[in-house]
Order: C-alpha cells, then structure tokens, then sequence
C-alpha cells in the first residue's frame, strides 16, 4: 500500500501561505481557524513517484510492442510452406542404412494459423525375386515424417504437453531421450524393447516428427498354415538409428528454412 508522502530534510524556510491584502487584514500568515502556521520543511517527491512513472512507460512501450507483434506475427526463422515433404525430406542416412525411398505419399494443408505437410515412404533394399514357390511374408521399413508451422501462436507449451503420454496401457514405459544440438528442443522417443523410434523437435514455431518403423505383408498367405515359409531375409532391425534419424532431420530443417 502507497502511503502519504512524508516530510524529509533539515528545516529551512517557513512555508507560508499569504493571508488576504488589505486594511483589515494584518499582513500575518495563518492556518486553519487562525492558528499560525508552524514552519517546517519543504516537500519533495518521494522516489515512489519516480518508480511509478517508470513502471507507466515501460506498460506503454510494451503494449505497442505487442501490438506490433500480433500485426506483423511471430519470426518464423526462415521456415515456410512445404509443397511436398517427400521431396524435401531426401533421407540420405537413413536410406544408406535401410534402403532407398520407395512408394513416396505426401500430402500439404495451408491455413493462417498453420501449415501442415506429411510424408510416409518405404525403405527396402533391393532383394533377389523370390522363387515361385514361395509364400512367406515380405517385412519392409517405412519412415513418416509430419512438419506444423505455426504462424500465429507459440507452439512451445503443447508440443511439451504431447510428449507426456496418458497412463500406461501396456504398451510398456514412454523414454525420452534429449538430443542436443537439434532446433530449440528434441528428443528421441522408444520403448523398451520397441525398434520403432521417433525424432520430435521443436524449433521456434515449427515442428516435426520423423519416425521409423516396420510392417509385415503376408502375400495372402496364411501363418497359421503348413505351408507357410518364414525368410529371415526380411527381417529388419531398427535399432541404432538414432545417429541416421539426426543426420537426416537436420537436413530437412535446412531445406525447409529454404522455402
């Protein structure tokens, strides 16, 4: 609570207030209900005052700050519009260790508030065709990569809040994992014994998920039958990306900072 300004300093002149000029009037000061006026010393501005004054111009400069910034939008950093993500995510490392892009989707949605662009595309070596007879299942990797702009408000808080996942379902415990150097904040996403991990990063007002996994086609064939074949040759193993997933992630943040 702001208290009434008090007296400070050493007594100096008596502070009068001249009393009405005239005949009938004596020329002497004096106060209420004609007691004179006890002299004491001057008034200064406490510092209070000065602080206050401060505090009302900063409020100024910050509102037309504000109002700058909801007119012209956040820094997007360079960041803009994918037309198709499959094109620019090249995935050069994780191609060299799981095999070349193939069967690309992409897929763009533009809006004022945000842009979104997705990619899914296999990774598979190439094989030697099976023989005729064969009717095991073919096992191939696969990559899905989202990318959001958001041109209008911080994405910060929710893609932290994305990142805390409901209560265990049994799908066993989430481990994030933080990977320095990449945008603002990143992590490596797995579970134990999951060969399915994902790269999230948030980078100022854009964020992405690149995330690699792996399916099985059964070729009409049943597991359940006698004449079912297994290949081992299929058999794909995620693990140890992490290094590729980086690599390849860094490579498509520059590339969208090119649009």
């Amino acid at each position: 609570m702001i208290s009434e300004p008090e007296l400070e300093g050493e007594l100096s002149a008596p502070a009068t207030v001249p009393a009405p000029r005239g005949p009938e009037h004596p020329a002497e000061t004096m106060g209420a209900e004609g007691s004179p006026l006890i002299p004491g010393p001057p008034l200064r501005r406490r510092p209070w005052v000065w602080g206050l004054t401060g505090v009302l111009v900063t409020s100024a400069v910050w509102a037309g700050s504000l109002w700058a910034y909801d007119r012209a939008g956040p820094d997007l950093q360079g960041y803009g519009v994918s037309r198709n993500l499959c094109l620019d995510a090249d995935l050069a490392a994780l191609s060299a260790v799981l095999g070349k892009k193939r069967d690309p989707f992409a897929a763009v949605g533009e809006d004022k508030a945000l842009d979104q662009a997705v990619c899914t595309v296999n990774l598979a070596p190439e094989r030697p065709p099976r023989s005729e007879g064969h009717r095991g299942p073919t096992v191939r990797a696969y990559a899905e990569i989202t990318y959001t702009l958001h041109k209008k408000t911080d994405p910060g808080p929710q893609f932290d809040a994305s990142l805390v996942e409901p209560a265990d379902q049994g799908a066993g415990e989430q481990i994030l994992k933080l990977v320095p150097e990449v945008g603002e904040r990143a992590y490596l996403v797995s579970r134990p014994g999951d060969e399915s991990p994902s790269l999230e990063v948030l980078d100022g007002q854009a964020v992405l998920s690149l995330s690699v996994g792996q399916v099985t086609e059964y070729n009409d064939a049943d597991p359940l039958n006698p004449g079912f074949e297994s290949d081992d040759r299929g058999i794909v193993h995620l693990g140890g990306l992490e290094p590729a997933m980086v690599e390849d992630m860094l490579a498509l943040m520059d590339e969208l900072k090119k649009k």
